[in-house]
């Protein structure tokens, strides 16, 4: 079953419990920790850009940057937009602007040219997901870069998700949208293993278990650092598991 609206499913979904919400979510802490460290590999410069987040969720990747930075986030989450608005990260930035788009309306993201593009989690939800690189592509300044992260899972393990991807696919839908790949990596071998059974309460919605299984997944991944997901995401890969995250980087020519 696949959800039809992600703008109800996710409506709601940052009115409340935001801190809380925001310090067991390893994965987040990862992903901005990394994205950074990408950035400054490939020599890129992060002050002074336009920088765009479509699925930007609770803002923290925007946060991140500079303030001399002008962000601006789009989101199917009418309570995520309503919350980035009131957010006193994004007080004093170059320019702050948030805005909802209808599910599946990539005609709908802003009309302006940006330096950077950011997708977190949020390809796996569109209809059309080479529309929406080609959006993405159109919306990138020449010499502009997309930071895409994409989850990595098997059919059906997540019901609402639209599509599954590898390190390949993900790839090569990036590279058909006529971006230049510039990093493709996988992560978050930590994520999987035996997280794949113990979560299906989680990911089958059982009542009662769902929350308990939530709750001891995030908390034990949690308390790894960054560093520590590192390491063991090595060790993890020297034994023959496989990535639960693809991590993209790529230039519009």
């Amino acid at each position: 079953m696949i959800a039809t609206s992600q703008g109800e499913r996710y409506r709601d979904f940052y009115a409340k419990g935001r801190s809380l919400r925001w310090a067991f979510r390893f994965d987040v802490h990862y992903r901005v920790r990394r994205m950074h460290e990408v950035l400054v590999q490939l020599g890129l410069p992060v002050a002074n850009l336009d920088v765009l987040d479509v699925g930007f969720g609770d803002g923290s990747m925007l946060a991140s940057f500079p303030k001399s930075c002008s962000v601006t986030g789009v989101d199917v989450s009418q309570s995520g937009v309503d919350a980035a608005k009131r957010d006193p990260r994004f007080a004093h930035y170059r320019q702050a602007r948030f805005e909802v788009v209808k599910d599946d309306d990539f005609d709908g993201l802003p009309q302006a040219q940006f330096d950077l593009l950011l997708s977190s989690h949020m390809l796996e939800h569109v209809s059309d997901d080479a529309a929406y690189l080609r959006a993405f592509y159109d919306r990138l300044r020449r010499g502009g870069h997309l930071l895409l992260f994409v989850p990595i899972e098997e059919p059906d393990y997540i019901h609402y998700h639209r599509r599954n991807y590898s390190l390949q696919s993900v790839a090569e839908r990036v590279s058909q949208a006529g971006f230049d790949l510039r990093l493709v990596e996988g992560s978050m071998y930590v994520n999987g293993g035996i997280w794949k059974l113990l979560t299906i309460p989680s990911r089958r919605n059982w009542p009662v278990f769902k929350p308990l299984v939530d709750g001891l997944r995030m908390a034990s991944l949690t308390a790894l650092t960054y560093p520590g997901i590192r390491f063991a995401d090595a060790q993890l890969y020297r034994l023959g598991l496989g990535a639960r995250q693809a991590f993209v980087v790529a230039r519009k020519p």
